[in-house]
């Protein structure tokens, strides 16, 4: 089983847009996945048009949750929304308070991959998410402030990692919101190609009206918009994810 976090500590880089796409895109291969939603803001849930009574918090305290089953192959973990800040407050004062989700989940069966959408803040939840994942995929999008979003998430990703037996590494850094018509898409992934190399992903998340529509209409963009670039670059991302992994 793959477990993967989609995280960067800056909002607005397609964090969750890509959860749902990729989750979707490796369900439609024939791949069993899990996205558990770890954002209070509980987009992922929203998206899918779905509502769980035992959430996250449940989990994590209690160990108990609703596994919904949003598509055929592929099924959400509701984040429990406001609430999960306040477990993040309960679960500070408890042992291995890292290891909450990696606990809760560690008898978790018939599934391919999990993934994690994560909020862009650094707290106790993301940690266990970074904690729980085998490799983590960064979303950047083409701007200046987003390059410096990735590097403090990798900073806590090797602060994780020395202070812990877990080595979780990073599958792929994803540049999105990507438009070939300005020069400052064309200089951000240029300087992204040549400080991380090899480890950005060879596709690229164009900028596409139907990406940002398709969340309304409760569908991924491969329901919503199958023949738009937006379906075109996701499905390159699943396959280059199932090469990578």
């Amino acid at each position: 089983m793959k477990k993967i976090a989609i995280i960067t500590s800056k909002g607005g880089t397609g964090k969750t847009t890509t959860a749902i796409n990729l989750g979707h895109g490796l369900a439609l291969c024939g791949m069993k996945v899990l996205i558990v939603d770890c954002d209070p803001q509980r987009n992922v849930a929203i998206a899918f048009d779905v509502k769980g009574e035992r959430t996250l918090c449940n989990l994590l305290q209690f160990g108990e949750v609703d596994v919904i089953e949003a598509r055929q192959n592929l099924f959400v973990i509701d984040s429990g929304g406001r609430d999960l800040a306040e477990i993040e407050m309960v679960l500070a004062s408890r042992s291995s308070r890292e290891r909450r989700l990696e606990m809760a989940l560690k008898n978790l069966r018939g599934c391919d991959v999990v993934i994690c959408d994560c909020s862009p803040t650094v707290n106790l939840i993301n940690i266990n998410a970074i904690v729980y994942a085998d490799e983590v995929i960064i979303p950047i999008s083409m701007d200046y402030l987003a390059q410096a979003g990735a590097r403090q998430t990798m900073q806590i990703i090797d602060e994780i990692n020395a202070h812990t037996d877990r080595k979780t590494s990073i599958l792929g850094i994803l540049p999105t919101f990507y438009d070939s018509r300005t020069r400052l898409s064309i200089d951000v992934l240029e300087a992204l190609r040549e400080r991380f190399q090899d480890q950005v992903f060879k596709t690229v998340i164009r900028v596409n009206t139907s990406l940002r529509e398709a969340p309304s209409f409760n569908q991924t963009i491969f329901e919503y918009s199958p023949m738009s670039r937006g379906a075109f670059d996701y499905y390159q991302l699943t396959e280059e994810v199932l090469n990578r992994a």
